[in-house]
């Protein structure tokens, strides 16, 4: 992606600017600011290899020197113009698919409330996003709702957008029936206008709520139409997404070639198109993949790259996943002490931002580390935490992070007294006391209600 940026000519065409009158421009330093323009979108070369964040430089720059002198116009036309990428994204857009999420947020925290209703909904929407990406998700939210108001007061066609972001934030807060609620509201609009691009990457925010309760048929027919529809759009992103969909679902199904598969071609285009956010799951889920295959020396070269990618992009959900992650590998390979930190880590991470399901999976791997440390007690507390959260967001039992035979074990359990019986002896005869401890608080929380089993319902990778 060389030449993603279109001709000097063209782009000066589009903002109606020429050096020739440049020069009757007063007073001084405002005819300052617009020579500087000129110069950052005629002279500015950037290197052979130059980032895409360098390749864009000029335009980013001769943004700011608009804003200087309140050329708003003029300021807008330039982050509006669609850069020469597979995905023809605006570059104010492509900002975010590149992972450059201050430079987006600088260019609309400028703009807010300086043109009309239209651009504060975009800007707002714009921040939104970057809140949601860099792991801030009550504020994403605050801003998405902002947006949407001013949306549903002009009628804007851009609120069924807003909904699936207002949708998909609530999912990553764990709060299931919220999502479900606007996500539904996003896709009646967009099937009743026909907007099959936007449909397509709704229907794999409906695979992942899927997944994370547990209805994994569901989520496999959202994922499979969610491939079908963006590769008849030409919605790349919407295709990578789903091609990581099909790999978690191959995944939950242990079917580990299969997610591979999935997962490397959500790699490979995610690589192609620049997009920063995809490319970064892939490698933490191919990373996954090898740690379930005992190949730890690859799953940790994969998983310290997604960690990495993610700190260099301000992903804080990133970040914290990756660290639990290798968190996990470290218990498994007896790495007591670095298992700890990473654990501790993705701890405040995920309190910080609010990621409850991502807490309780953490507590759940502390669980693992108290018990190969002998402190039965820390890891049967850390256990109940783990599992009391994962009820309180409505996570079944078959969306609970264990072996497939573990889940039936529980859900025998769970049919009376005289299985519950039959599963303790199991449990207790052939099983060491802190596999047992864990097993019985499992038990035990499924037993008495506390999984809110729900219905199934028509519907940057979770990993």
């Amino acid at each position: 992606m060389n030449n993603i940026t279109p001709t000097i000519e063209l782009v000066l065409e589009k903002i109606g600017l020429e050096s020739a009158t440049i020069k009757s421009i007063k007073p001084p330093p405002k005819r300052t600011q617009y020579r500087a323009v000129m110069n950052w979108l005629i002279f500015y070369k950037p290197h052979a290899n130059a980032s895409n964040l360098e390749k864009v430089k000029g335009y980013l720059e001769a943004f700011y020197h608009l804003c200087e002198v309140e050329d708003w116009a003029r300021a807008t036309t330039i982050i509006d113009i669609p850069l020469n990428t597979p995905t023809n994204e605006k570059l104010r857009d492509i900002l975010g698919t590149w992972g450059y999420y201050q430079q987006q947020k600088e260019i609309y925290d400028r703009l807010l409330g300086k043109l009309n209703d239209k651009w504060d909904c975009i800007c707002l929407n714009g921040l939104g996003n970057c809140h949601f990406y860099t792991g801030s998700y009550q504020l994403a939210i605050n801003y998405f709702e902002k947006s949407l108001e001013i949306a549903n007061q002009n009628n804007f066609q851009k609120d069924a957008k807003i909904l699936q972001n207002i949708g998909s934030t609530y999912h990553n807060l764990g709060n299931y029936n919220q999502a479900e609620y606007y996500l539904q509201q996003s896709l009646e609009k967009v099937q009743q206008t026909g907007d099959r691009f936007t449909e397509a990457g709704l229907l794999v925010n409906f695979g992942h709520l899927y997944d994370s309760q547990g209805e994994y048929n569901p989520a496999l027919d959202n994922f499979k139409q969610a491939l079908r529809i963006s590769q008849e759009t030409n919605n790349y992103i919407a295709k990578i997404s789903a091609l990581g969909g099909l790999g978690i679902y191959y995944y939950s199904q242990q079917k580990y070639e299969e997610a591979m598969n999935y997962y490397e071609q959500q790699r490979k285009i995610a690589e192609e198109i620049g997009d920063s956010q995809s490319f970064k799951t892939a490698l933490g889920n191919i990373g996954i993949i090898y740690r379930f295959l005992k190949t730890y020396p690859e799953a940790i070269t994969y998983l310290e790259k997604s960690l990495e990618l993610a700190i260099e992009m301000g992903d804080l959900n990133g970040e914290e996943t990756a660290l639990t992650n290798l968190g996990v590998i470290e218990v498994e390979l007896g790495n007591l002490t670095q298992a700890r930190e990473y654990f501790d880590k993705a701890l405040n991470i995920a309190r910080e931002i609010g990621d409850r399901r991502g807490e309780a999976h953490i507590l759940f791997g502390l669980s693992q580390y108290y018990y190969r440390c002998g402190q039965f007690q820390q890891g049967f507390t850390s256990s109940q935490k783990s599992l009391k959260i994962m009820a309180e967001c409505g996570v079944t039992i078959n969306a609970l992070p264990l072996p497939r035979w573990y889940k039936s074990f529980l859900k025998f359990s769970q049919r009376g007294k005289f299985q519950l019986t039959i599963f303790l002896l199991f449990v207790l005869i052939g099983f060491p006391f802190a596999i047992t401890i864990s097993f019985i608080t499992t038990l035990w929380w499924g037993l008495y209600g506390q999984v809110k089993k729900l219905s199934s319902r028509v519907g940057k990778n979770y990993y």
